[in-house]
């Protein structure tokens, strides 16, 4: 029997054993990250000192978005959804940058409304 076939054959299982273990933590982090975020306090937009600075309101069909003028979509489909700045890609909370610690609404709307690439 030759030693040749048998090697390259422990090597690609040690390859896949190590690559499988790598992904494990890339995975607790994505369903971290989604579990955290629904555990997240809502922005107040009556209280929060930077929800009243860039106007942030709930239900974008309340915001002026028109006199924001925000390149990228029109004023009627601009939304937290298609926001640079959510941080999740699904939930109806989600994680938002300019708000640490706090999740916006997905149809919420800022005055720092930026389209996200891709969307």
């Amino acid at each position: 029997m030759s030693e040749k076939p048998m090697n390259k054959s422990r090597r690609d299982a040690v390859k896949l054993m190590l690559g499988g273990l790598a992904t494990v933590p890339l995975v607790n982090l994505v369903g971290m990250a989604a579990a955290q975020a629904a555990d997240l306090p809502h922005v107040d937009p009556a209280s929060d000192p930077t929800a009243i600075a860039l106007k942030y309101v709930h239900d974008a069909t309340k915001a002026d978005r028109a006199a924001a003028a925000r390149p990228g979509k029109p004023p009627a489909e601009q939304t937290c959804a298609n926001c640079q700045f959510i941080q999740a890609d699904a939930g109806e909370w989600r994680p938002c940058s300019l708000f640490p610690g706090k999740a916006v609404h997905e149809t919420g709307w800022c005055v720092s409304w930026t389209l996200k690439a891709g969307a």
